[in-house]
C-alpha cells in the first residue's frame, strides 16, 4: 500500500462533510469501490477535472481545493522522469503558467505535438518555470520527461534514464541508437506526454534526437530567441517589483510577518525589497543569490543593499552554498556568454561593450551605423554593412544578451551585464569604449541653433538618456572636447523643451571640463558661461546669472572686440536679468548694444536680429513705450515669419507679447486674435504641456477677465497653472502669473477666501524668488493690499 497524502486528506474532508464513500462516488459518477482505493493510496485521480469536482462536492474551500490538488500530485503521471525537486521558493509568473498552460495542453496535441520554447536571458528563471509547470499540471499529461539539452552527451544519458524508467530492453544496450530509437518510437507511438528540453543550446540536436512524427507537447527553454520551425518562441521577461520583492523575502527567510495568504509582506521590508528588485533588474538568480546571502549572513535587506553598492562584483560572482539549481552565479554565467560571442562575432562583442555604456533601454540602433573615425582620426569600429550588423545583432540574441525592437529600430539589454562587462574590463579598455561611446553619440546627436525646429526633438529625445548615463559614470579623466560638445548640445535641447535643472547639471559639467582644458579666460568658457547664465535667470537665481553674464562679457570683449556677435549674448543675458528685477532701465540700453550688434555682424533679416527685437519690445512694453514696443514686436514678427513660416513655434513669442501690448489698450478683439492663434502654434509645435504654452494661457486668461468673460479665463487660468507647476515647479517665479490672475478673477466674483489664499501665495512666491523690491511683488502687494480695503468696507457695510 503507498503512503497516500491525498487519500488521507480526501478521507477526512469526506468525513467532515458526513458522506460515504458509495455516496461520493455516485455524485461523482464513478465506480463505487474508487473513493476506497484512492483512500487507500492504490492510485490517484486520472487529471484536475476530477480533484476540482471532488472540492465542489466536499464543499472546499478555494485554499483547501489547492491542498487537495497538490497533495493529488503525490504519484505525479504514470510516467515521470523529472530530475528536480519542486522549488519550494517559486513565486509569481502565474500569467505566463496559465499562457503554457493553454498552448500545451493535452487537448490541443492530438494530432500534431505543440512545441514552444521559453527563451531569455541566462538565470531569467527558464528552467524553473518548466519545472514548476511540469509539477503544477503533472496530472493532465500520460508521462513527463526532461531532457538536459546542452550537449550530445546529455541529451544521451537523459534519454537513458527515460529507457530506464520504461524497461526498454534496449536501455542497457552498448549501441546508444538502439536505445534512442526506442525512446522516439515510444513518442510516436504514445500521446498525451509532455517533453521538456532543458537549455537547447544547439537547435540541431532537437533536429537528431526527436522523432519525426509524434504526439504530445514540448516544452523547451533556451537562450536563442528563435528555433525557426521547430518551436513558437515565448520571450521571458524579468520579474514584476512586486513577485521580485515577495520572492527574494521568501528566499532570504524574511517573510514571518506576511500574511496566510503571502499575498503581501509586512510593509517593513516591502519598498526595500522592491528596491533591491529594481537594482537587480527583476533577474530571478541575482534574487536568488541575494536572498541566499541574506539568509546565509543573517544580515537584513538594506544591510545587503548596502554592500552590494560598495562589492558588486563579489556579491554577483557569490552563487550560495545551497545553489545546486543553477550551477553558476551571476558573474560566470554572464561573462561565459561574453566569451562566446566574443569568439563566434567579434562585432557582435563589440557592440555589447559599446551597449554597456549606455542607458540599458532603447538604445538607438543609428548611432552604430554612422561615421567611421573619431574626431582624434583613430580608427573606430563602425557598422557600414546593415546585413553584418543584423548578424552580429543574431549572435547577441541568440545568447539573449540584447533584445532587439525591429519596429522602433532599438536596442536593450539588461543592467546587470552592463555591470559585470564593465566590471570585468581593465581601466584601459574603459577608457577606450567609453572614448567610442562618446564619440558615437555626439557624431549622432543633433546641434540645437536658433534655426532649428522641433523635427530634432525625437532623435534628441531618444539620446538623452544616453547622455545622461555618460555624464553619470564617465571618470573624470575623459574630460575630453568631445565629451564637452556632447554635453552642450544635450544641454541645449533639454533647455530648449523647459528642463531647466537637467540641463543645468550638464552645462555645468561642460563648463568645468572647459574651464580644465582652456582656463578661464577662453572665449569657450565665456560662451558657456552665458548659457549656463541664461538659465540661472530662467531658475530666477539672478544673481549668479548677472555675475556670469558679467564675467562672460568682459572675457569675449577683450578677446573678440566689442562688436564680435558673440558679444551680444551676454549682453542681452544682462539686459533680461535687470528687466525681470524690474531694473528697466538699466535693461535697455544693454539690450539696444546688442541688437545693434547682431545688426551690424548678421544683417538685418536674421533670426537673432529678430529675438533681440522681441526682448526690446518686452522693455518698452514694461515702461509704457507703447508705440516703440509695437514696432518693434511686428519686426521680430514678420522677420520670423519670413524665416520659418507662419507656423513655426518661434512665431508665438512676438504674437503673444503683441496680444498684451493690444490688450494693454484695450483692443480686445485683435489681442484675442493674436492670443488663440499663438496658442494655436506653441500647443502644435511645442506639445500642451509645455511652459511656453502656459505663459501664453495666462495672457489669453488675462484678456478674458478683463473683457467679463469668467468662465474661459477660470478655464484658462487653471490649465496654465498645472502645466506651469508640472513642467517648473510649484515654487518657480512664473507660478505666480497664473496665481495671480486667478485670485484678481474670485475676487470679482466674490470668491474672497480662495482670493486671499492665492494671492498670498503669489505673494511669498515673488518674495522669495524676486525680492521684496521687484515691480511684480510691488504689483501683488498692491492688489492685495487693495483686497483688503475691500474685505473691510464689506465688513463695516
Amino acid at each position: 500500500m503507498l503512503i497516500s497524502p491525498f487519500g488521507d486528506m480526501l478521507k477526512a474532508f469526506r468525513k467532515r462533510k458526513r458522506i460515504s464513500q458509495r455516496a461520493l462516488a455516485e455524485r461523482l459518477g464513478v465506480h463505487h469501490n474508487t473513493i476506497w482505493s484512492w483512500e487507500q493510496g492504490n492510485y490517484l485521480p486520472e487529471g484536475k477535472r476530477i480533484v476540482l469536482e471532488l472540492g465542489r462536492l466536499l464543499g472546499l474551500s478555494e485554499a483547501e481545493t489547492r491542498q487537495l490538488l497538490e497533495a493529488s500530485l503525490t504519484a505525479l503521471s504514470p510516467h515521470w522522469s523529472v530530475p528536480y525537486q519542486r522549488n519550494v521558493f517559486f513565486t509569481g509568473r502565474g500569467t505566463l503558467l496559465d499562457q503554457l498552460h493553454q498552448l500545451l495542453h493535452t487537448d490541443h496535441a492530438v494530432a500534431l505535438t505543440q512545441s514552444y520554447a521559453l527563451y531569455g536571458l541566462g538565470g531569467i528563471g527558464k528552467t524553473q518555470i518548466a519545472l514548476e509547470y511540469a509539477y503544477r499540471y503533472a496530472l493532465e499529461y500520460s508521462a513527463i520527461f526532461w531532457i538536459e539539452g546542452e550537449t550530445v552527451e546529455s541529451i544521451l544519458a537523459s534519454l537513458g534514464r527515460i529507457a530506464e524508467h520504461l524497461q526498454f530492453p534496449e536501455r542497457g544496450d552498448s549501441d546508444q541508437q538502439r536505445m534512442v530509437a526506442a525512446v522516439q518510437h515510444w513518442l510516436t507511438t504514445n500521446g498525451t506526454w509532455l517533453l521538456i528540453w532543458d537549455n537547447v543550446e544547439d537547435p540541431e540536436l532537437l533536429y537528431q534526437f526527436l522523432p519525426p512524427t509524434r504526439q504530445g507537447a514540448i516544452l523547451i527553454t533556451t537562450r536563442r530567441s528563435s528555433l525557426g520551425t521547430l518551436a513558437h518562441s515565448l520571450e521571458l521577461s524579468p520579474m514584476t517589483l512586486d513577485e521580485g520583492a515577495a520572492f527574494v523575502l521568501r528566499r532570504a527567510h524574511l517573510n514571518k510577518a506576511m500574511r496566510s495568504d503571502e499575498s503581501k509582506p509586512h510593509p517593513s521590508e516591502w519598498g526595500t525589497a522592491q528596491e533591491l528588485v529594481k537594482v537587480m533588474g527583476g533577474l530571478p538568480l541575482a534574487l536568488d543569490q541575494a536572498g541566499a546571502y541574506i539568509e546565509e549572513a543573517g544580515c537584513g535587506l538594506s544591510d545587503y543593499l548596502q554592500r552590494y553598492q560598495e562589492q558588486r562584483v563579489p556579491l554577483l560572482g557569490r552563487r550560495g552554498t545551497l545553489g545546486r539549481d543553477h550551477p553558476h552565479p551571476v558573474t560566470t554565467t554572464f561573462r561565459l556568454a561574453y566569451e562566446q560571442v566574443k569568439q563566434q562575432h567579434s562585432l557582435a562583442a563589440d557592440l555589447l561593450c559599446l551597449c554597456a555604456f549606455l542607458a540599458p533601454e532603447g538604445i538607438p540602433e543609428g548611432i552604430f551605423l554612422g561615421r567611421t573615425a573619431s574626431s582624434e582620426g583613430t580608427a573606430d569600429r563602425i557598422v557600414t554593412d546593415l546585413y553584418q550588423f543584423d548578424q552580429a545583432i543574431g549572435a547577441l540574441r541568440n545568447f539573449s544578451l540584447v533584445q532587439r525592437q525591429p519596429e522602433m529600430q532599438m536596442l536593450s539589454l539588461h543592467r546587470l551585464v552592463q555591470v559585470i562587462l564593465q566590471e570585468s574590463m581593465s581601466e584601459q579598455e574603459h577608457m577606450q569604449w567609453q572614448q567610442r561611446v562618446v564619440h558615437l553619440l555626439n557624431a549622432a546627436f543633433p546641434a540645437v541653433t536658433s534655426d532649428t525646429g522641433t523635427e530634432i526633438w525625437e532623435p534628441c529625445e531618444q539620446l538623452i538618456p544616453h547622455v545622461m548615463a555618460c555624464a553619470v559614470t564617465l571618470p573624470a579623466c575623459l574630460q575630453s572636447q568631445e565629451f564637452a560638445e556632447l554635453l552642450l548640445k544635450a544641454a541645449d535641447y533639454l533647455d530648449q523643451r523647459s528642463q531647466y535643472e537637467r540641463a543645468k547639471s550638464l552645462y555645468q559639467q561642460a563648463l568645468q571640463i572647459q574651464i580644465q582644458l582652456f582656463g578661464l579666460e577662453h572665449p569657450h568658457v565665456a560662451s558657456l558661461q552665458s548659457k549656463l547664465a541664461y538659465l540661472y535667470r530662467l531658475l530666477g537665481n539672478y544673481e549668479q546669472a548677472k555675475l556670469l553674464f558679467q564675467e562672460a562679457s568682459h572675457v569675449l570683449e577683450h578677446a573678440l572686440g566689442l562688436e564680435h556677435p558673440e558679444v551680444a549674448y551676454p549682453l542681452e543675458g544682462l539686459a533680461m536679468v535687470y528687466y525681470e528685477q524690474g531694473k528697466y532701465e538699466l535693461a535697455e540700453p544693454l539690450q539696444q548694444r546688442a541688437l545693434l550688434i547682431r545688426e551690424q555682424a548678421r544683417g538685418l533679416e536674421h533670426p537673432e536680429v529678430a529675438l533681440s527685437l522681441n526682448r526690446l519690445g518686452n522693455v518698452y512694453y514694461e515702461q509704457g513705450k507703447y508705440e516703440l514696443a509695437e514696432v518693434v514686436y511686428q519686426r521680430s514678427l514678420q522677420i520670423r515669419e519670413r524665416a520659418w513660416g507662419p507656423e513655426h513655434f518661434r512665431v508665438a513669442g512676438p504674437l503673444s507679447n503683441l496680444g498684451d501690448l493690444y490688450r494693454e489698450q484695450g483692443k480686445y478683439e485683435l489681442a484675442e486674435s493674436l492670443f488663440q492663434r499663438a496658442v494655436r502654434i506653441a500647443e502644435q509645435a511645442l506639445g500642451p504641456a509645455h511652459p511656453d504654452v502656459a505663459f501664453t494661457l495666462v495672457s489669453l486668461a488675462d484678456l478674458y477677465r478683463e473683457w467679463g468673460n469668467s468662465t474661459q479665463a477660470e478655464e484658462l487660468y487653471q490649465r496654465a497653472l498645472a502645466i506651469a507647476e508640472q513642467a517648473l515647479g510649484p515654487e518657480h517665479h512664473a507660478i505666480a502669473y497664473p496665481l495671480h490672475g486667478l485670485a484678481l478673477l474670485y475676487q470679482g466674483q466674490g470668491q474672497y477666501e480662495q482670493a486671499e489664499a492665492l494671492f498670498q501665495r503669489a505673494l511669498q512666491i515673488r518674495e522669495q524668488r524676486l525680492g521684496q523690491d521687484h515691480p511684480k511683488t510691488a504689483q501683488t502687494l498692491h492688489d492685495l493690499a487693495l483686497f483688503h480695503q475691500f474685505q473691510d468696507k464689506m465688513s463695516e457695510a
